[in-house]
């Protein structure tokens, strides 16, 4: 199954990097099931007809992992009954890449190490959200759906961590995480609504407006070797993903078992 299927990125008119994670491959033979687990930026400015996609969908746990002013600045609004809405009240605020960005001798090369620094201390700063994914997915509560703003980092690496826990291969975790490179222009998005609150508007992100392009343009890119930085770290600390999901997330070895039955599929691939 190609990471570009067409049945895997979901067209919606005020919707940006919404995506279906079923359709991947595990290194044991069984694919990862669709219509069951699925990755998104900001909903904020979903229309109607959005919400009659979801609603067809029939979502039951949405987990926003943006910070609470976040949330504030760019509120979502679901429409529907029966979704479990999980949001955090956290300050993930990194001043090393805060800093690194805003700098005076600010440059590329500086703004690449910060996010490579970022990812590596993510795993740490995001378990709390990331434990509550992995026991709504035990627990069989699905369809999930979990975003934050661009849908690329705090999302880009929970996808990456189920992924791989699912035992899907590695080469298509990859896949996965550098899709959003092609499924959604932030430059362009960041510049289109530099004057309003839509999408990464003025006051989400006035910081990275100040940027020059080519500064900023680490900060927009889903990079593979932002992946690697954090599943590095993971190794170092943990000895593996599947260890830090134990250690930090709480995923006990049933809890495994019951992430793979509900989210696994062998023989019929092609069903959704």
């Amino acid at each position: 199954m190609s990471v570009e299927s067409e049945d895997r990125v979901i067209a919606l008119e005020g919707g940006r990097n919404f995506r279906d994670l079923g359709g991947y491959e595990t290194t044991d033979g069984k694919r990862v099931l669709w219509r069951r687990l699925f990755r998104t930026g900001v909903m904020s400015y979903l229309t109607r007809n959005d919400y009659i996609s979801l609603h067809a969908l029939g979502i039951r746990v949405f987990c926003d992992f943006r910070t609470r002013r976040e949330r504030e600045v760019e509120p979502v609004e679901w429409r529907g009954d029966g979704v479990t809405r999980m949001e955090w009240d956290y300050d993930v605020q990194d001043r090393k890449l805060r800093l690194a960005v805003t700098a005076q001798d600010a440059s590329p090369e500086a703004t690449r190490l910060a996010m490579l620094g970022f990812y590596r201390r993510m795993p740490a700063i995001f378990e709390e959200p990331y434990r509550a994914v992995f026991a709504k997915l035990a627990a069989g509560e699905l369809p999930l759906l979990f975003g934050c703003s661009a849908g690329k980092d705090r999302t880009g690496l929970a996808a990456a961590l189920v992924l791989t826990c699912l035992g899907v291969r590695l080469e298509q975790v990859v896949a996965d995480f550098v899709l959003t490179d092609r499924v959604v222009d932030l430059e362009t998005v960041l510049l289109r609504n530099s004057g309003t609150s839509v999408g990464l508007g003025q006051r989400a992100h006035e910081y990275m407006l100040r940027l020059s392009p080519s500064v900023r343009a680490p900060m927009l890119k889903a990079s593979q070797e932002y992946l690697e930085a954090a599943f590095d770290q993971i190794r170092q600390d943990h000895g593996s993903v599947e260890r830090y999901a134990r250690d930090r997330l709480g995923v006990t070895p049933e809890m495994m078992t019951s992430l793979r039955e509900h989210l696994l599929e062998e023989g019929n691939f092609n069903a959704r």
